[in-house]
């Protein structure tokens, strides 16, 4: 039997590239693990017939740990590398450690099988049997470049919070923050500048590609007036709209410029020159910019930098989820009213006001794992399928990845990962049960069932109180903690929850039209 070992911190990658590595044969076994910690207890405890992994997880680089286990002596199995960020230092690496197949995200499905089994015919002790006949259009087919795209995002936002807050003066912070603006827009180069207002110019602080140019210039030989003065949020040069220059001596027609802010005046600009796509940027990019300057202005405000880092984080990945829920006009502001059901619940059992806060701040969060999930599966309009669905259970594992660094919100993150769990453990993704799971995220799993049953969606209209209470009821001590239960039909008793259709239907002074329709009861897992 050929065994294969994928590592992937991605769960919905991962599922993907299992079900491609399944198709090389009937007697594959194909097991996953999401960590470096994980993928070290299984290399080191059998052996494998395949290695498939990320280069870098949220726990580490997967060449360190290899390396690691060379010098343990332990033997590797024949490997594949994956990776969205390759550099020829990291290349040269894996040719070092004996990796000799490396596949640049992203690639399809196919490339991948063929690479399995290229990789397999020059180890025959781990080859496989006969490959099963090709199979008609896979799903991974349609979602796998989706999937790709989002975990390089997601790979961006991971490094955001990680690699330039490592730096600690301010040159190198501004050398990293242009590094990654560079990578998010794939640019051949570009520059980081302060606007010193006395002087009335702009000096570069960091560079990079842009070859021997004056270190600085009038804010005048500049088409930044806009930018520096707060009337442009963006400007975006094109064949069709070359505009101005943007740098004496620079002669690259298309560029990118973002005001750069600390403590919400403009002190600079960050400009990328020659992006790959000369189109209009993307909402995602334009979201990954925005977060990537928030993330300097917090880190270059010395005066209260871990204060306003642990503030600013949250900010921003609250603004995040804003950006996330407004694609979808039935998901809109969900997340906000989770935090504050949520809160109104710890308050009612009796939490202190900094736990009912917490308590808020996750419920605001609780689903910014699902930028993670493809557009295709998130925005579908209508019921999930199986695979579909397994796909979007993998949001609460992303959004804990999100957090994993930041030490200020440890306690967010069990919400986040746990809010789907249920009473009897059969929820997900780690099927823990009653007072295993976290309090805080048993709180959180009822508001959002709340929030689910007595909204809009696009397949149903919102459901009644009526059938949120009985649903509430039958679900205690299964589904539900029991305590929270309790709190929660006292809330809406006291009229505290209000479905989105009664909302509507009280300002047009009409009959609910949840009034008119027969609802099917059934117990499910909702949010």
């Amino acid at each position: 039997m050929l065994s294969l070992l994928i590592v992937e911190d991605q769960p919905a990658v991962r599922e993907v590239v299992a079900e491609i590595a399944g198709e090389l044969s009937e007697d594959a076994k194909v097991t996953q693990v999401g960590s470096l910690e994980e993928a070290r207890a299984a290399l080191t405890s059998e052996q494998w017939g395949g290695l498939i992994t990320d280069m870098s997880l949220g726990d580490g680089n997967v060449l360190e740990l290899i390396a690691k286990l060379n010098e343990e002596g332990v033997m590797m199995p024949p490997t594949i590398l994956m990776s969205g960020f390759l550099t020829s230092a990291r290349m040269a690496q894996a040719l070092q450690l004996g990796i000799e197949h490396v596949l640049a995200k992203p690639f399809a499905p196919d490339v991948l099988l063929e690479c399995l089994e290229k990789m397999l015919s020059q180890h025959p002790e781990a080859a496989a049997p006969a490959v099963k006949p090709k199979r008609p259009i896979r799903s991974a087919d349609r979602l796998l470049p989706e999937m790709f795209e989002m975990d390089r995002r997601m790979g961006l936002v991971y490094r955001m919070f990680d690699e330039i807050p490592a730096h600690h003066d301010v040159s190198s912070v501004c050398a990293s923050a242009l590094n990654l603006a560079v990578e998010v827009v794939h640019a051949k180069g570009g520059y980081l500048a302060f606007f010193e207002r006395n002087q009335h110019k702009l000096v570069m602080v960091a560079q990079q590609g842009i070859g021997d140019v004056e270190t600085s210039c009038s804010l005048d030989a500049t088409h930044f007036k806009t930018l520096i003065s707060g009337e442009e949020e963006l400007i975006q040069s094109s064949d069709e709209a070359p505009g101005g220059e943007c740098w004496p001596g620079l002669n690259e027609p298309h560029h990118i410029a973002i005001p750069v802010r600390l403590q919400g005046v403009c002190m600079g600009v960050l400009c990328l020159l020659e992006p790959a796509s000369k189109t209009v940027l993307k909402s995602e990019t334009k979201q990954i910019l925005g977060l990537l300057v928030k993330e300097l202005d917090t880190l270059l405000d010395n005066r209260a930098v871990h204060a306003a880092l642990a503030d600013n984080m949250r900010e921003t990945l609250i603004a995040l989820v804003r950006s996330l829920e407004a694609r979808d006009r039935y998901t809109r502001d969900h997340s906000g009213r989770v935090g504050a059901l949520s809160a109104v619940f710890a308050e009612d059992l009796g939490l202190e006001p900094d736990h009912v806060d917490l308590i808020r701040t996750g419920g605001l969060l609780h689903d910014i794992g699902k930028c993670g999930i493809p557009d295709a599966v998130l925005l579908k309009p209508g019921r999930y399928s199986d695979e579909e669905f397994a796909i979007m259970k993998a949001h609460p594992a992303i959004g804990d990845n999100i957090l994993q660094n930041m030490d200020t919100m440890v306690r967010e993150r069990l919400m986040l990962r746990h809010h789907h769990e249920r009473y009897d453990g059969l929820g997900y993704p780690d099927q823990l049960a009653g007072e295993d799971i976290p309090f805080e995220a048993r709180i959180v799993c009822v508001a959002d069932a709340i929030d689910a049953m007595t909204t809009h969606r696009v397949y149903r209209m919102a459901r009644p109180l009526s059938f949120c209470l009985e649903q509430l009821k039958k679900g205690s001590g299964t589904q539900f903690d029991p305590r929270v239960v309790e709190v929660a039909i006292a809330a809406i008793e006291r009229g505290v929850v209000h479905t989105q259709a009664e909302a509507q239907h009280e300002l047009e002074g009409v009959m609910p039209i949840s009034a008119l329709i027969t609802v099917k009861t059934e117990v499910r897992n909702y949010g």
